[in-house]
């Protein structure tokens, strides 16, 4: 191809010059959005945008050093796709509860597929207002003491393993993967009635497939690349672009599981009170159908008082079943191991912490009732859930164009919150890089900015089962500190650093030497 009548070119060069050009003035236009926005936009690498940086550091790149840097509000890319970095208080308030009618959604940086739609932490819109409101009453209070007997008897299990581990490693060892095990008989059990045997099978498949179904790489999934450095396909196409979070073996895997607990309840005339009767409830339908998932598709339309009418279907029990099945398990065994940590390296916290419940519990089980009571316990699991938040980054997805203290937020923004800047900004926290559990007292608690203080979110799209989570991270540690106390070694990692993959599991074996008191 003959160009200006100087140069002569063949066609497939210009081909190859022409997509070049074309992808370089579309990458120049989204990352100039927040410049057109008059928003202040983060150093980015030109088309990757910030996945290098996210892939060497993890979700928590965004830290109070990026904010001081930056400001509390700021401009990042992944790939294309924009997001509205907030460490601002005020507008995350804004955001989740005042202006909370404009900001229902959470953001998603790629298509899903139908089944992931209908999961209460993805869904939009009146479709998640009714799978809110349905599944809330598994966590009121009644339930929860309900859970405890349950709870107990994997507690038992745990102080068998740990007994047996003391006697054989008395130097110290690994307590992670017997936390981890733990936390995924409770889930399974107070939630499902499933006897799963985490905690007492090596190589346990419920373990197994969990680290799959969590540790998701975008960056091997070609679609998901695809949307990453060109979201206008998925706009143009977003029934073409939809695609699995995770791989389709750990989906069957948990599919099989959820559908042999709904089957043996069916069967099962005794009582239970729990998530799953909770669904089968709601549900309309005879019987999971057994070739697969029956109902497929996201009534978008219905309202929600049209979906109580409806009931919910399979595809909403499946993917819910497995959403708390396995975020449960993981989010509750990091909260513990991080707790762990802090007490074995803030010996005097651990001390405080044991009097503490030799004074109010002695002996006693551990109970929904007497947990709570622990004034200290609940201050230092505040720090402790302060110093490592669990989940790197929150987000908000705003419906509608939307002003907020002078910052224009158009329609469809992904509104993120990095707790991991939060948590440590100096206008929010009083020497924020020291552990002081003093800061959550009752006396203190009218200095803390809430909304600068996320380990469960804020507003109507918190966390659901925070009240859960709490019950057993508290009745874990009581129980462990009535029999034992931790002690540091030699082997264990100081400062220890967090997965970068995702969620923010201590990256390095947590080796503890304990000693029955």
């Amino acid at each position: 191809m003959e160009i200006l009548g100087l140069i002569d070119l063949p066609g497939w060069l210009v081909g190859i010059l022409s997509f070049v050009f074309t992808v370089c003035l579309y990458t120049w236009y989204k990352q100039s959005l927040f410049k057109r926005l008059g928003i202040t936009s983060k150093d980015t690498v030109f088309f990757l945008g910030d996945i290098t940086e996210m892939r060497q550091k993890g979700f928590n790149y965004i830290d109070s050093k990026m904010v001081d840097k930056y400001g509390k509000v700021f401009g990042c890319f992944i790939g294309n796709i924009p997001s509205l970095v907030i460490s601002d208080a005020d507008m995350i308030k804004q955001i989740t509860v005042k202006q909370f009618s404009s900001f229902t959604d959470r953001a998603s940086p790629i298509q899903l597929t139908e089944r992931w739609q209908s999961a209460v932490s993805i869904a939009s819109g009146d479709h998640w207002r009714f799978l809110r409101t349905t599944l809330s009453p598994t966590f009121t209070a009644g339930r929860m003491k309900a859970m405890c007997p349950y709870i107990h008897k994997c507690m038992t299990i745990l102080h068998e393993i740990i007994a047996d581990n003391v006697k054989k490693s008395p130097e110290g060892f690994d307590i992670v993967p017997f936390i981890r095990g733990y936390t995924m008989d409770v889930i399974c059990s107070t939630g499902f009635g499933l006897e799963v045997s985490a905690q007492t099978t090596p190589d346990n498949a419920f373990i197994r497939n969990s680290k799959e179904f969590l540790d998701f790489d975008g960056l091997r999934n070609p679609l998901f690349l695809l949307q990453m450095f060109f979201p206008v396909i998925s706009e143009i196409f977003p029934k073409l672009m939809r695609t699995n979070i995770i791989s389709e073996s750990a989906f069957e895997f948990y599919e099989t599981a959820t559908k042999r607990a709904f089957h043996e309840r069916k069967e099962d005339h005794s009582k239970h009170n729990d998530l799953l009767q909770l669904m089968i409830k709601a549900h309309k339908g005879d019987d999971l159908d057994k070739s697969g998932i029956q109902n497929d598709v996201v009534d978008s339309g219905l309202s929600v008082e049209q979906r109580k009418t409806r009931g919910f279907t399979d595809t909403e029990i499946l993917i819910n079943s497995i959403i708390f099945m396995v975020a449960g398990y993981d989010t509750t065994a990091t909260t513990i191991c991080w707790m762990i940590y802090d007490l074995v390296t803030q010996p005097d916290i651990q001390d405080k912490l044991i009097e503490e419940i030799d004074e109010k519990i002695g002996k006693d089980v551990p109970s929904y009732e007497n947990v709570f009571k622990l004034q200290y316990l609940d201050m230092v699991l505040q720090e402790s859930q302060r110093f490592h938040p669990i989940v790197g980054r929150l987000n908000r997805k705003a419906i509608e164009d939307v002003e907020i203290n002078g910052v224009k937020i158009p329609k469809g923004m992904d509104c993120t919150f990095a707790p991991l800047a939060l948590h440590f900004m100096p206008e929010y926290w009083d020497e924020p890089n020291k552990f002081r559990p003093e800061r959550f007292a009752p006396e203190n608690k009218g200095n803390i900015n809430e909304y600068a203080y996320l380990p469960f979110g804020q507003g109507p799209r918190n966390c659901i089962g925070k009240r859960l989570a709490l019950l057993e991270v508290k009745s874990t540690i009581v129980t462990l500190l009535q029999k034992y106390k931790f002690y540091k070694t030699e082997k264990l990692v100081e400062p220890m650093p967090m997965s970068k993959t995702g969620l923010s599991r201590p990256d390095k074996p947590l080796i503890v030497k304990l000693d029955a008191r």
